[in-house]
């Protein structure tokens, strides 16, 4: 596929064009705009095309992809997947699994449709590796499991994935999920009341003063978030469906959902993906306990097969995706070379 960058898909491929291509598959967080990960999967990209020394003598060649989850998207002269002959409707979680899951499918040419009837063989099999950031990285188990338990005779598998401050337990424990709790228990309709307001908002002020006003709350950001904050605010459906959603994950991810054989631990029956997961220190969306128990229950110990957890010691924040893609980047692309190896 030729390679396509718009405010609402990333799509690009390292190596030759007639290479066999292992491709990656991004997942967003909440707010699911792509265009915060541009950066990022640009670096990653560059950095999977760098001399194989670096990482893997057989790395392969990779297709990476992005695309904005649905009822964030911008820009378009269509409407949206969250309309529906005039209503409006608002995604949850499962929503935008089911979402992803289509995405994914549709990009991989899979024949089964999510019903388990593909012929392909074995042998024709392409890789996928999944990366999921915060939220985007309890779709991206869900997926996982979706696929091993519905679709075994699928056009591809799921070789590994690199779970990026991942919130897939427990979210409501986080300073900021117990903050939006009591929020949502004051203002039980915060989505429609604050959607209004940023509506109002958008109004009201200028291009420029709306763009300056982002600037400072959000501490001088780089472009690209900026860009993207500012497309966000005037999208006719972003403000309310990334409220809607967020309430939906409190009530939603709560305790540890998969079993053995998603995690590939020790345990399983047969390990189909190569975990990795990338845990910050203070995140204010994960738990320090939640993020401890984790690593205690579901990491790889001694020589036993499973999940390798990172707890990074360099105080990466949790939307690393605003000002440290580079730095993120370069993990990642060791995390892929340790996957594909």
């Amino acid at each position: 596929m030729a390679p396509e960058i718009t405010p609402n898909t990333f799509l690009t491929t390292t190596g030759s064009l007639s290479d066999q291509k292992t491709t990656i598959f991004f997942i967003s967080g909440n707010p699911g705009l792509i265009g915060y990960y541009h950066p990022f999967l640009s670096l990653l990209s560059k950095y999977l095309d760098e001399p194989k020394e670096q990482h893997s003598p057989n790395l392969p060649s990779f297709q990476i992809y992005g695309c904005s989850l649905s009822g964030f998207e911008i820009d378009e002269h269509r409407p949206l997947p969250s309309q529906n002959n005039g209503v409006d409707l608002d995604l949850d979680l499962e929503d935008q699994i089911c979402f992803v899951q289509g995405k994914l499918a549709a990009l991989m040419g899979d024949g089964t449709n999510g019903n388990g009837n593909g012929t392909v063989n074995a042998g024709t099999r392409q890789n996928v590796i999944l990366i999921g950031h915060s939220v985007g990285a309890y779709i991206a188990m869900e997926i996982l499991r979706r696929h091993h338990e519905e679709n075994p005779e699928s056009s591809f598998d799921i070789v590994g994935g690199a779970m990026l401050f991942p919130t897939v337990k427990d979210i409501a424990a986080s300073p900021s999920g117990q903050k939006l709790t009591t929020l949502l228990s004051i203002i039980p309709r915060l989505a429609v009341v604050v959607s209004f307001l940023a509506r109002l908002l958008t109004l009201l002020l200028p291009a420029s003063l709306l763009r300056s006003v982002a600037r400072l709350v959000m501490g001088d950001p780089p472009v690209h978030a900026l860009d993207t904050t500012c497309a966000f605010l005037k999208s006719p459906r972003g403000v309310r469906q990334a409220l809607y959603m967020a309430a939906d994950e409190m009530r939603t991810i709560t305790s540890d959902k998969w079993s053995d054989d998603v995690w590939g631990a020790a345990s399983a029956r047969e390990p189909i993906a190569k975990l990795f997961f990338y845990f910050g220190r203070n995140d204010h969306w994960v738990a320090d306990q939640t993020r401890d128990e984790i690593v205690a229950v579901r990491g790889r110990k001694g020589g036993e097969v499973g999940p390798t957890m990172i707890v990074c010691e360099e105080g990466l924040p949790h939307a690393f995706c605003l000002k440290h893609s580079g730095v993120m980047a370069r993990k990642v692309a060791g995390m892929i070379g340790q996957i594909v190896a």
